[in-house]
């Protein structure tokens, strides 16, 4: 039936709108007994105390590929990860949702179901199927439900397609009622709504003055190991860290070498006089692996190297050239009076089944319309009859103008050779077919068509043996992390690094797809050198630097960044000395910078929420002191980002009383709209969730 190819297309449709919803799906029918735990060898996830196997995930990691596969075509490797990890978000917030339900005794009755089904307001995702709309309307239309329900139980294929839409209502549902019940505890309390309004209000205008710490050198403050020491341990939670590795790779790339240029100049040379004498270049170049572009195009839309062609005549050539990394031979084979765009209109015509029978019914339909047309008929009325597009379909068919340099490889560039009110049909086999009349032709002028026979410049056999050879001996001969490092100096080798790499990625730094050596690096131990690893077009050989435990960075990791903060919490100390003592025995603000040689800088309408000021930048520390100040009085020094400052407030705009409310009508959204992300945050951070991926991929 139709309908089922109909809900697989949604698939993509009814993912998202259920990933919006956090995918809430109720696993209960899904989960072994004892609470998902099967052999530890197959554990892949641990949420709220409980095991889960591998199998489950990979059931979801299908579901969701699929659902990708839909509405992408064919994956890459990178598109797959992205399913991967999309599937595990889904996985594991299905599992804490059906878990939260269970725990607060949250249920949808099957009453409640069948209501949201057949109810007056039909939820989404049906009214998404197209098969279960009005064709003439586009309305929802219940027969046409009730008529798929009926059906369903007598194919399996149409039972399993109704359960997933039937979960996504369900899940829908039960996502709905929990989001209500957050939302009716969401409540501003009157010193919230005052507190905001003084921040968002309270505006203050305010000279200061600022001594930098690099008034002060470097060589003049000493930090000991003591101070090192003191400061990482009262700020040990600033370096918390999960389990990561640090590697560094070398990469062999696997390019041309000059012979191998060598040899693709002299094929495109030779290849030349063939080409040249050919009756037909196209059908040459197709023989010769190329792809035939056979559009008309402008002296502008001409690659630049092949230009002088529009002024010459029919068979001269351009070239060889060489662009990128492809050498190109250009033969003018047309010049015409064209236009750039037709106006068209269409009949799309789908089989009503995904049957070869069922197509070539829409082929015949789509004959007899071609001859209707041709012989007189209304192509308007044959539209909003025949065609599945429904948005042309109510426009007489007319899609707008289209235009020729846009149509590169379509079978529509023939659009261009017809008449006005000429009719053509376009077939796309197992798809349907569309039925075309062009109605207007634009302007017209010169334009030109081009043959180009390319030859890329690829790396021989003999070449890639030969790279991959320099990066095994490389890898052989290094097996140290010193060994390593010096081979890479000596023999010029650039290193890239990879920092903090987790279990679970599945990137290098310039390489998308390099799952392999994440998890060599969790098997390996420190200084160890991998084998080679071939990656798209070029071999890699890595070491391993360092192994992050979770926990915290260890201090000599982090005692560079330490330095420099006790470096710098020591000029302030001595700056606020001095600015304090200038302070003492200064009669104003203007005294005090003048006794200090600072310049005076101004701020105004500065607010506590206010994210920068202009002349010192991003000082939350004295926005936040100056807009609490008091007006007339010099304030004790502050310690910023860049230096020690002074400030004495001018002016204080006290904030308008109606300015609560608006500040607790503004948080009410905004806490709203936060509700349910970080009340996720919440569940996933209660639930202590191990991963466990990493075992199987």
């Amino acid at each position: 039936m139709a309908v089922l190819e109909d809900i697989r297309k949604r698939g993509g449709v009814i993912a998202i709108v259920i990933g919006l919803a956090l995918f809430a799906f109720v696993l209960g029918d899904f989960i072994l007994p004892g609470g998902g735990r099967m052999r530890n060898s197959e554990d892949v996830a641990k949420v709220g105390g409980k095991t889960f196997s591998v199998r489950l995930l990979e059931t979801k990691i299908n579901e969701v590929t699929n659902q990708y596969q839909q509405q992408f075509g064919q994956l890459n490797d990178q598109m797959r990860d992205m399913a991967h990890d999309h599937a595990w978000r889904e996985f594991i917030n299905e599992i804490l949702m059906e878990q939260t339900y269970e725990r607060i005794g949250l249920t949808v009755s099957a009453l409640e179901l069948r209501d949201l089904i057949f109810g007056f307001n039909p939820p989404p995702i049906l009214r998404q199927i197209q098969a279960f709309n009005n064709q003439q309307t586009g309305e929802f239309d219940r027969s046409a439900l009730r008529e798929f329900l009926n059906y369903k139980d007598s194919d399996p294929a149409a039972a399993a397609d109704w359960l997933f839409v039937e979960r996504a209502i369900l899940n829908e549902r039960y996502m709905q009622k929990y989001n209500d019940l957050i939302g009716k505890g969401i409540f501003v309390p009157d010193f919230i709504a005052e507190n905001e309004n003084q921040e968002i209000n309270r505006k203050v205008d305010f000279d200061y003055i600022v001594q930098n710490y690099n008034s002060i050198p470097d060589s003049l403050i000493t930090v000991s190991s003591n101070d090192i020491k003191e400061y990482y341990q009262k700020h040990k939670n600033q370096w918390a860290q999960t389990a990561s590795r640090d590697i560094e790779f070398v990469v062999f790339n696997v390019v041309p070498s000059d012979e191998d240029r060598a040899a693709a100049q002299e094929w495109i040379e030779n290849i030349k006089p063939e080409f040249e004498q050919s009756t037909d270049p196209f059908q040459f170049i197709r023989l010769n692996r190329s792809t035939a572009d056979t559009r008309f195009l402008t002296r502008e839309q001409l690659p630049v190297q092949a230009a002088e062609l529009f002024d010459e005549q029919v068979g001269a050539m351009v070239g060889p050239y060489q662009d990128g990394e492809i050498l190109k031979l250009v033969r003018l084979t047309k010049v015409e009076n064209r236009p750039d765009s037709v106006k068209v209109r269409q009949i799309v015509l789908v089989p009503k089944e995904q049957t070869q029978d069922s197509y070539n019914e829409a082929v015949a339909l789509s004959d007899s319309i071609k001859r209707a047309v041709e012989g007189g008929a209304d192509f308007v009325g044959l539209a909003a009859k025949y065609s599945a597009d429904n948005n042309s379909a109510n426009n007489g068919g007319d899609i707008g103008w289209m235009h020729e340099v846009g149509l590169r490889g379509s079978p529509q560039e023939s659009l261009f050779d017809l008449r006005i009110r000429e009719v053509t049909t376009y077939n796309y086999p197992g798809q349907g077919v569309i039925v075309m009349q062009v109605t207007e032709r634009g302007r017209e002028a010169k334009k030109v068509q081009i043959a180009t026979l390319e030859r890329e410049i690829t790396p021989s056999s003999q070449t890639e043996h030969l790279i991959f050879s320099q990066a095994s001996r490389f890898s052989i001969d290094n097996r140290t992390e010193k060994q390593f490092d010096d081979a890479a100096i000596e023999q010029n080798i650039f290193k890239r690094t990879a920092p903090r790499l987790g279990e679970n990625d599945r990137q290098l730094p310039g390489f998308p797809s390099a799952r392999q050596i994440v998890r060599w690096a969790y098997d390996a131990k420190r200084g160890d050198v991998s084998d080679v690893f071939t990656i798209e077009n070029a071999h890699i050989v890595a070491v391993l630097k360092n192994i992050n435990k979770e926990g915290f960075a260890s201090i000599n990791d982090v005692s560079f960044e330490i330095e420099m903060n006790v470096r710098k919490e020591k000029k302030g100390e001595q700056i606020a000395a001095q600015l304090s003592e200038a302070i003492q025995t200064a009669q104003s603000f203007s005294d005090v910078a003048l006794r200090l040689n600072l310049p005076i800088e101004s701020a105004e309408a500065i607010t506590f929420s206010t994210f920068s000021l202009p002349g010192a930048g991003i000082e939350p520390e004295l926005i936040a002191a100056a807009t609490n100040g008091d007006e007339g009085t010099i304030s004790n020094p502050i310690k910023g980002f860049n230096g020690v400052y002074l400030f004495t407030v001018k002016q204080i705009v006290e904030p308008d009383e109606i300015g609560v409310e608006q500040a607790r009508e503004r948080l009410a959204t905004t806490f709203s709209n936060r509700s349910v992300q970080e009340a996720m945050e919440a569940l996933r951070k209660d639930a202590n969730i191990k991963d466990m991926r990493s075992k199987f991929w």
